[in-house]
């Protein structure tokens, strides 16, 4: 049989054998321990990434607070052009608002109506509500204007800080929305003049 087969080929000693020297027993069992923790950082990383909502939860604050202005500018307002802002104001941001608490509710976050709400809404409420009839609308875009700028800049801050592509997304959306919003406060500002 040796003959038609040829001399046997030496076997390779396995790694844990005890033919295999000290040092590549250490550097087998280092590079496994290397891979392993490569493996446990990745999937740590994987299954734990929740994405940060304490700066969406503020904005979905200051979309409250825009939309209870918005509607209050609806009813008050005197001439037709400072109407159709509030009503595009209101509108857009219900569908934004709607659409950030609905990736709020899928994120695992608890949103009630009562954690929408913001101190500065009945603040800004007040103030519109106590402003003289003949100029209701140009403090109404005066605030409107104000608060939109601190949404968008808020939305700019969430969205440097955030890391789910969902999530920067729906941050991209809002931000794209509120500045031309902001376009429009623009608009009605210098036709109401």
């Amino acid at each position: 049989d040796f003959i038609v087969n040829g001399p046997q080929k030496p076997q390779k000693p396995s790694l844990l054998s005890a033919q295999t020297s000290f040092k590549q027993r250490i550097l087998v069992i280092l590079g496994g321990g290397v891979i392993l923790v490569i493996l446990i950082v990745i999937f740590a990383s994987i299954f734990s990434n929740k994405p940060k909502t304490a700066g969406l939860l503020s904005i979905a604050q200051q979309q409250s607070t825009l939309i209870a202005l918005a509607a209050l500018g609806e009813k008050t307002a005197d001439q037709q052009i400072t109407k159709n802002l509030a009503t595009t104001v209101g509108l857009s941001l219900t569908s934004g608002q709607l659409n950030l608490v609905n990736y709020l509710k899928v994120t695992g976050s608890k949103i009630t109506a009562t954690s929408l709400l913001s101190s500065q809404t009945s603040v800004l409420s007040t103030e519109l509500t106590s402003t003289p009839a003949n100029n209701f609308d140009s403090v109404y875009v005066q605030l409107t204007k104000a608060q939109l700028t601190n949404y968008v800049s808020a939305i700019k801050q969430v969205f440097s800080s955030s890391n789910p592509t969902s999530q920067k997304v729906l941050l991209s959306n809002l931000y794209v929305s509120g500045n031309l919003l902001i376009k429009e406060v623009n608009t009605v500002t210098t036709d109401l003049k």
